[in-house]
């Protein structure tokens, strides 16, 4: 990754190392290596480091470094009510303004249906890809409501959840059952059916759930 010098570059390359778990929950990010790793020096590795912070990917110990974030099943648990309290109540917002459309969701969902032929890829490229598309998808519901700091807090918790989901788009026909499920919402919230659209939404989430508990409690996912 040669010629990387700015911030958000370094940052990206960043997330996606602990997304797809390349970073280790626990692990300790060396400044040394990982700014020559990545060829960058180190105040814009620092600022990514921050950014991580922030972003809950990683925390610091004063005098002692800074280290991915664990995952846990109870940090699961709480991301996901967090999750389904934010897109559920958007779901009212929407049916009070009477809002059928969703551009960011209808972009997100096109790119996802015309990605259906590299679902259950080996290639940690199209996992990562699938992942940021589905949650355009859920960012577009939030952002449509017009509540920006709604749109706020869901994008605190985007981080978190897109570790979680890489678990979840690991299980065999995940993504296909989500693409079908984010297809009946997005119908639902066109036609006006805001409280059936809603409960759908529900149900994804807690399939989603349901399934990423499985595989954290019988399988050691970390």
């Amino acid at each position: 990754m040669e010629g990387l010098n700015t911030t958000s570059t370094v940052l990206e390359a960043l997330r996606e190392k602990i997304i797809i778990g390349e970073l280790k929950p626990g692990h300790k990010l060396n400044e040394v290596d990982i700014s020559m790793n990545l060829g960058v020096s180190r105040p814009p590795l620092r600022e990514a480091f921050r950014i991580l912070e922030k972003d809950n990917m990683a925390f610091n110990v004063p005098r002692k470094g800074t280290y991915v974030s664990e995952l846990s099943l109870q940090d699961f648990i709480e991301v996901s009510q967090a999750r389904e309290m934010i897109e559920c109540y958007c779901m009212d917002l929407l049916k009070a303004s009477d809002i059928r459309s969703l551009p960011k969701a209808e972009r997100a969902l096109q790119e996802a249906t015309g990605m259906q032929s590299r679902f259950n890829s080996a290639d940690e490229g199209d996992l990562i890809r699938q992942i940021k598309v589905m949650h355009e998808f859920h960012v577009g519901l939030v952002e449509a409501t017009g509540n920006s700091m709604l749109s706020r807090i869901y994008h605190s918790i985007g981080y978190t959840l897109a570790r979680y989901q890489y678990i979840y788009f690991h299980i065999d026909d995940a993504a296909r059952h989500s693409l079908g499920d984010h297809t009946r919402v997005l119908e639902l919230v066109r036609e006006g059916n805001f409280d059936q659209a809603k409960e759908e939404l529900g149900k994804h989430i807690h399939y989603t759930v349901d399934l990423v508990k499985n595989r954290i409690i019988h399988r050691a996912v970390f």
